[in-house]
């Protein structure tokens, strides 16, 4: 079987999302053996460390087209415009989700590939939040029946992060089946799901491919650009539920130091307390992400593969 993901993150985190979902296939059970092929838009420019490695590993989109896969993971980005369509990347987004509706079995899109996929097929716009969403949340599951909970508990708990939103109300109105939902948080939707072409698409809000050290990744360098951005961006909030208290009481000790008058970027930066607050992270979503994954997949292997559509 083969699965293929297509790695639209920023050079900072490309490596990291990379070994993400490589984790999160090879921890579902089933006892199936799944190749993991990976493509990115090549158009987009990157570092020089960054483009080595896709000129080592990845292949470009005109090979997808000729070669679809069993599965499809399309992953978000950073936004970087208050619109979808003025990003620099929406022509071959937006190509390649109108062809993985045509000739993929299923199709699972997370975070801003989500909303972009909303936005494309059902004209939703995402509405900004006005704190970013960053932590682990608590989240229900919506039907117990639905073929991608099988095994689930009723209640787990997914990693969020993002400055965006998809109203569920939206959602459902636009004929999606919300799969696991907020339960009593305040981060929205997880997962939704609709038949979409011939195939089934899978949007993930939430992050359960996550590794145990990505949200703290994501927040130390929201730290430095606030410190070297010299307030032109906001200091981060604390990632929710996430962290040992003695971890909490570290982060929020640093932020105090970074308010002082006289408060030096490169000194505080290099005293940043990662690897101490690192040690205290509890990995509490792991066995869920690799029995949704599971499932997802499970709903490829059923499913006849597509014939190569025209891009």
């Amino acid at each position: 079987m083969i699965a293929a993901l297509v790695n639209n993150m920023p050079d900072s985190a490309f490596i990291d999302t990379e070994d993400q979902f490589r984790r999160a296939i090879a921890a579902a059970p089933g006892g199936h053996t799944i190749e993991l092929a990976l493509y990115t838009i090549t158009e987009i420019p990157r570092a020089p460390m960054i483009a080595r490695l896709i000129q080592t590993r990845y292949r470009g989109l005109d090979q997808l087209w000729k070669h679809p896969p069993d599965a499809l993971i399309v992953t978000g980005t950073e936004p970087a415009q208050a619109q979808l369509p003025y990003e620099p990347y929406w022509p071959y987004l937006a190509h390649l989700l109108e062809w993985a509706a045509r000739s993929v079995p299923t199709t699972l899109l997370t975070c801003l590939a989500a909303h972009a996929s909303v936005l494309l097929f059902d004209g939703i716009e995402r509405v900004p939040r006005g704190v970013k969403c960053s932590g682990v949340y608590p989240a229900a599951v919506e039907d117990a029946s639905d073929p991608l909970t099988c095994g689930l508990p009723e209640v787990l708990r997914v990693p969020h992060s993002r400055v965006n939103d998809v109203p569920e109300q939206a959602m459902q109105d636009a004929g999606y089946r919300i799969v696991i939902g907020a339960g009593q948080s305040e981060a929205g939707w997880a997962v939704a799901a609709r038949k979409r072409g011939d195939g089934l698409f899978v949007l993930c809000q939430g992050h359960l491919e996550y590794a145990t050290l990505s949200l703290l990744r994501e927040y130390s360098r929201d730290v430095r650009r606030c410190l070297f951005g010299r307030g032109a961006v906001a200091y981060p909030r604390v990632p929710h539920g996430y962290l040992s208290p003695d971890g909490v009481a570290a982060l929020e000790w640093f932020e105090r130091r970074t308010k002082r008058a006289d408060a030096d970027p490169r000194m505080l930066w290099a005293s940043f307390p990662f690897d101490e607050v690192a040690g205290g992270v509890e990995n509490t979503w792991s066995a869920t992400s690799a029995m949704f994954h599971a499932n997802w997949l499970g709903l490829a292997r059923a499913t006849p593969p597509a014939s190569p559509a025209a891009a």
